[in-house]
């Protein structure tokens, strides 16, 4: 069961960076006596600047009832980002809890002057589809 969340959500960031983010809850699944609840976000990021940007590493939080996750995912391949242009990342989430909130950010580079940077990714909140109404 797929199920697409209608709101987007974007934000600017400094170096011409917009980033917006939409979510959706892809089901539900039991992993070693658990059940794990699936979402995945894709998150568009477009730069509008005038300068080369290469995306680092993402680092996110997840925040749950009870439980805070934080991780860094470094990018083996390094995005490069043109002016004028946008890319889609997929970031996967399987929570415990059938709702959270998603915070975190983009270590990025302006490839004009070495200038490293973070763009902040709008709050992602994650919720499954039952508890919505």
């Amino acid at each position: 069961m797929h199920i697409f969340m209608k709101k987007v959500l974007d934000i600017n960031n400094i170096k011409g960076i917009r980033i917006s983010v939409k979510s959706k809850f892809k089901g539900s699944f039991q992993k070693k006596n658990k059940i794990l609840h699936s979402f995945r976000s894709s998150i568009t990021i477009h730069n509008s600047g005038k300068s080369y940007i290469q995306i680092l590493s993402n680092s996110k939080s997840i925040l749950e009832p009870f439980l805070k996750e934080n991780t860094l995912l470094k990018f083996s391949s390094k995005p490069l980002i043109k002016p004028g242009k946008k890319i889609k990342i997929y970031l996967d989430h399987f929570l415990k809890s059938k709702a959270a909130m998603v915070n975190g950010y983009f270590s990025m580079i302006s490839l004009d002057n070495s200038k490293k940077f973070k763009a902040y990714i709008p709050s992602i909140r994650l919720t499954h589809p039952e508890i919505l109404n």
